[in-house]
């Protein structure tokens, strides 16, 4: 009976985990860098593009965006596998890549990107050894580095803790003082809420789970009388 009840709680309590965790919902527009041909982009140059202001959810300076398939002067002989889709994103020199997120419940920002690099196609002139801080507004996150020819690695973050309906700006920004340039793709943010209120839906499932419970120990307390 004991274990019983006890697995019957920890069934309640993982149910109740879940239904929140899948409530989480994703504050990154265009993560994937894919709604915005290369080719119909600012500052194009066909296969890769510059262009500088807000586009398709993001701000670039210095930054731009890549076709995955077709820019070989950026892959040299061998492209960066592992990247989502057909497009992603680049961080060239001192550039920035920015977007706004508005943080739908209060608790601690979580993030996740695909990070690659461009290979040194030209003995050391371009390249991929990058390295890029990943901000906050102000509040430094993280620093990363690539190293050329680097194929697309997962990157995480968690934290720091933002409040439900303020916009903050995410940042990445290089820091190489010359060409040389880390891809990034499959942005994605969202909020693990704190001290989170369950739905009506989960209070059903845990106030049926609970008398259930009860009723069989009730039971057993009359079975032992």
């Amino acid at each position: 009976m004991r274990n019983f009840i006890r697995v019957s709680v920890a069934v309640l309590a993982a149910s109740t985990f879940m239904a929140g965790a899948a409530d989480a919902a994703e504050l990154i527009t265009n993560g994937g860098f894919e709604d915005l041909s290369t080719y119909a982009a600012p500052g194009s140059h066909g296969s890769y593009a510059y262009p500088e202001g807000a586009v398709a959810g993001w701000t670039f300076y210095g930054a731009g965006l890549i076709n995955g398939t077709t820019a070989t002067p950026w892959f040299g002989w061998a492209p960066p596998q592992g990247f989502s889709g057909a497009q992603y994103g680049f961080v060239q020199g001192q550039g920035w890549l920015v977007q706004s997120i508005t943080a739908d419940v209060s608790g601690a920002l979580q993030l996740s990107w695909l990070e690659g690099s461009r290979p040194d196609i030209f003995g050391g002139g371009y390249k991929g050894d990058q390295s890029y801080e990943v901000w906050l507004d102000t509040s430094l996150l993280g620093t990363f580095s690539t190293q050329s020819g680097q194929d697309f690695t997962l990157r995480t973050l968690s934290g720091p803790n933002v409040t439900a309906g303020n916009s903050y700006n995410l940042i990445f920004h290089g820091l190489s003082a010359s060409d040389n340039t880390a891809f990034l793709d499959d942005v994605s943010a969202s909020v693990s809420a704190s001290g989170a209120v369950p739905e009506p839906a989960t209070w059903a499932m845990l106030i049926t789970g609970f008398g259930l419970i009860g009723a069989v120990m009730r039971r057993r307390g009359l079975a032992t009388a």
